[in-house]
């Protein structure tokens, strides 16, 4: 008894000839002999010839079953999902009693669940016509009760659970499902109960938590199980992958890249899908010089796969890696040219070089991609303002600022734009509203700061670039704002406003500082 593996099941004895009446007595029978010659080229994967035997053999007996349940274990093994289907439809029409058949069909249409969506429905079907007249058919049972749990019918998958006979009931396998099925109907106590008789079970392997884990969305239940079978040593590279993954969603970094590096070895070496996941715990924990070591990695493993060149662009934006990150970036763009985020990435580092211009393809080829997502607008018009389209740029903003997520960007860049035109009163009613919409706004206090300062509103300026550096004190625009107003005011604090400054400087330019605020959107 075991969850979906078509290359396993398969195996027709020759035992399938005796103990099934045949659907006409008169029909002449197929050889023990040719059975078992079949049998044997099937176990041994030697398809072609067992093809062409058993396309042989239905010409002389086109009616024989175990014959059509050789072919369709044939053409299943061959990815021939429609022929395989009518040969077990044809044995069973011709054995309607002959259970191997049965069972055949039913894990055929799990094996084809995700390309065919009536697939789970129909093997159900198939594994209950199977019960109606062998109602202790082990095999049929669990798969049922399996097949219930995936369409999440998880009372009647625990129905079925508990006809199996006490030998099946008692196994890891029945035990994982039962346990997944308790969990989801609410009864987490039995369900603890269940898991713990399975992880003390001697016959427990890593194939019976694996089978079912993907059924259940209690990650507390996943990592119970999967903990389980690593103390046990019994985790395979796949499990301790899970494991690491699962501990990453909850925050625990350390453990989490403890186990993707044990999965790592596990698998005998490392492989770019690993050295992602290592990579993304690395970000997160804002080890971003780790993640860069585990992304260079995987691009000498996959120099061609454009997600690793996306994500070493990224983590060198958060090294200030302006250069490293717009080369990484080109390339995950050549070869993804109509991924989304890797376009918006892409332009929100080209927005900040030689030529802001260069920015504004791939923020095109982003609202192309993504019209319903105004971020991709807003950040068009942003980079249409750096590239000095003013016009273009205000129509852009105008559409971002109709959307919560976009408008205190949105009216913040139009301030900017109608303090260039020198509409000062316009400039005004944008950063009001940007505030109203973010009151957290540190750009925007800045830039409030600076229109105050303009108009001779000292107090009130020195009151809004506060705000701006107690909400970001590493704002450049608010430091470079506070800087002049104290040189405007002779203000005793100017010397020592002007080393912070100097100091910021040093440590981050101003395109680094709004490259960041720009590209959170692809993270």
């Amino acid at each position: 008894m075991s969850a979906v593996s078509l290359h396993s099941i398969f195996v027709v004895a020759a035992a399938l000839l005796f103990g099934q009446p045949p659907s006409d007595v008169r029909a002449p029978r197929v050889p023990a002999q040719l059975v078992e010659e079949l049998t044997a080229l099937l176990d041994s994967g030697e398809l072609t010839p067992a093809k062409a035997r058993v396309e042989q053999a239905l010409r002389r007996y086109p009616s024989d079953a175990t014959l059509h349940n050789i072919a369709g274990a044939i053409e299943a093994q061959q990815g021939a999902y429609g022929a395989a289907e009518r040969h077990f439809r044809l044995a069973m029409h011709a054995q309607p009693r002959m259970a191997p058949a049965y069972l055949n069909l039913g894990r055929l249409y799990q094996e084809h669940a995700r390309e065919d969506a009536a697939a789970l429905p129909k093997a159900l079907a198939v594994y209950r016509e199977l019960l109606r007249f062998d109602p202790a058919n082990a095999e049929g049972l669990y798969q049922a009760a399996y097949v219930a749990a995936c369409t999440s019918d998880w009372e009647a998958s625990r129905a079925l659970l508990e006809r199996l006979p006490d030998a099946s009931r008692s196994g890891p396998q029945a035990l994982a499902l039962l346990a997944i099925d308790l969990a989801a109907l609410g009864d987490r106590a039995r369900a603890a109960q269940v898991a713990a008789r399975l992880l003390a079970h001697p016959g427990l392997t890593d194939e019976d938590v694996r089978a079912v884990i993907g059924r259940t969305t209690d990650d507390d239940l996943v990592e119970r199980l999967l903990t389980g079978l690593d103390e046990r040593g019994l985790a395979s590279a796949d499990s301790l992958r899970q494991l690491g993954l699962l501990e990453t969603r909850r925050e625990r970094f350390d453990r989490a890249r403890d186990l993707l590096e044990r999965a790592m070895r596990a698998a005998a070496g490392a492989t770019a899908p690993l050295l992602l996941d290592l990579a993304r715990a690395a970000y997160k924990q804002k080890d971003f010089q780790g993640a860069l070591g585990y992304l260079a990695h995987a691009r000498e493993l996959e120099p061609q796969n454009a997600e690793v060149h996306f994500f070493f662009g990224i983590a060198c934006v958060e090294l200030n890696l302006g250069s490293e990150a717009y080369d990484a970036l080109k390339k995950a763009v050549t070869l993804a040219p109509d991924n989304a985020s890797v376009n918006y990435a892409m332009g929100a580092v080209a927005i900040h070089r030689h030529e802001p211009s260069e920015a504004l393809p791939y923020f095109e080829a982003y609202v192309r991609l993504r019209p319903e997502d105004p971020r991709g607008r807003f950040a068009l018009g942003a980079a249409r303002f750096y590239s000095n389209e003013l016009d273009a740029a205000r129509a852009d903003l105008d559409r971002a600022a109709r959307f919560a997520e976009t408008a205190a960007g949105a009216h913040y860049f139009l301030a900017k734009i109608a303090r260039q035109l020198n509409e000062y009163e316009k400039a005004r009613e944008e950063i009001d509203q940007a505030l109203k919409a973010d009151p957290e706004y540190a750009d925007a206090w800045s830039e409030l700061g600076y229109l105050q300062t303009r108009s001779g509103e000292y107090q009130a300026a020195d009151q809004s670039l506060m705000k701006a550096i107690a909400r970001d004190p590493g704002n450049y625009a608010a430091a470079v704002n506070l800087a002049a107003l104290y040189a405007r005011t002779r203000d005793p604090r100017r010397e020592e406003q002007a080393a912070r400054l100097a100091a910021l400087q040093e440590k981050r330019s101003l395109a680094a500082q709004e490259f960041l605020r720009i590209i959170q959107v692809v993270q």
